[in-house]
């Protein structure tokens, strides 16, 4: 799947656009930091909910309604983590795929984003009692296994 996706990697890194985002440090810097908002509310609200689910804190709260009251800093966060990941991508887009790191952050991203629009929201906004306590910690435990290694990948792309 990787090489059907080459061409395109290499039209996008050779772009002017993909040429001007790349030479700037700045604007990467830029984009950088803009990541690294998107991931602290997407990440924030994931740990927080992670947790609840795992029944560690905020016990008063239905799990529904604190996920219901999160989801927009999540969404949020999601959204701006893949728009300045794109175009940090773009920035440098041949050095990027060519790593192991990207390609299992891209693979991790995949997996999570699946779980959490399916199995994980059923799960989290659900009635209390709907699903079994091990159910809910397994949901839980999942999520938080599941974005937070993504962001370590991530975090590795720059070291190896």
């Amino acid at each position: 799947m990787w090489a059907t996706l080459q061409p395109f990697v290499e039209w996008l890194g050779s772009s002017e656009f993909g040429q001007w985002l790349g030479q700037s440090t700045n604007r990467i810097a830029a984009l950088f930091v803009m990541h690294l908002i998107g991931l602290t509310l997407l990440l924030g609200g994931t740990l927080v909910i992670g947790l609840r689910l795992l029944d560690v804190g905020l016990r008063s709260q239905p799990v529904a309604d604190l996920a219901r009251d999160i989801a927009p800093w999540r969404m949020s966060g999601l959204i701006l983590s893949v728009i300045s990941g794109a175009l940090i991508f773009t920035g440098g887009a041949v050095s990027y795929f060519e790593g192991p790191w990207f390609r299992w952050k891209m693979t991790l991203l995949t997996i999570a984003l699946v779980f959490n629009f399916t199995a994980f929201r059923i799960v989290a906004y659900a009635d209390e009692g709907r699903f079994n306590p091990w159910l809910r910690r397994a949901m839980g435990g999942l999520t938080l296994l599941l974005w937070f290694s993504v962001g370590v990948a991530g975090r590795a792309i720059g070291f190896f």
